[in-house]
């Protein structure tokens, strides 16, 4: 029994919940319907005084495509394509500056300065082929004895050997040559032997 007190307890429940439902949302007979749009004053205005009516008809629509048609208007782009820019334009190569022409070249204009000497060859005189064996003889006027292979020459001062060495200065331990052809001031020296040398 008890089972089947709470079963009809429920269901009693679930039915007045329906029925409050159903009385809340359930659309109500004496609700009017939309208003009738009111007819346009077309007389002057009302006894109270106040504005004539406009209709919406005397409404200008709003322009909404004022002040937004510059923008744009002239951009034309195409989506599918690779933007590819502009081809720079050359600029001019600067002009290549005229080198200036050295003295004595074709394009030279004025006197042409003639070329420095070349520098003298410097003069190399010939070696002695004697040996100064010894100085024997009068102090005033000594003699040399010298040695060329197998001959002996005997020579004082001024002498000229051979064509071409003259004897310029006697000493006891050297001798001075010159050279014919040659500057004067051109001159080499050989050593005179000690005694002990020819031993």
């Amino acid at each position: 029994m008890s089972a089947l007190s709470s079963r009809r307890g429920l269901l009693f429940l679930l039915g007045i919940l329906v029925v409050v439902l159903a009385l809340r949302f359930w659309p109500r007979g004496t609700e009017a319907g939309p208003a009738a749009p009111r007819p346009a004053a077309t007389g002057p205005a009302s006894r109270t005084g106040g504005a004539a009516a406009t209709t919406p008809s005397d409404i200008p629509p709003l322009a909404f495509g004022d002040g937004r048609e510059g923008i744009g208007a002239g951009v034309v782009r195409n989506v599918f394509a690779f933007h590819v820019p502009p081809t720079p334009t050359p600029r001019p190569a600067p002009p290549v500056p005229t080198p200036i022409p050295g003295p004595c070249s074709p394009r030279f204009i004025g006197p042409c300065r003639p070329a420095p000497p070349p520098p003298p060859t410097p003069i190399v005189p010939p070696a002695i082929p004697y040996k100064a064996l010894g100085v024997f003889g009068p102090r005033e006027k000594p003699i040399v004895a010298f040695e060329d292979g197998p001959r002996l020459i005997n020579a004082r001062e001024g002498d000229i050997l051979d064509g071409r060495f003259i004897l310029r200065r006697v000493g006891r331990e050297s001798v001075d040559f010159a050279f014919v052809g040659l500057p004067p001031e051109i001159t080499r020296r050989i050593p005179v032997l000690p005694p002990d040398a020819l031993r």
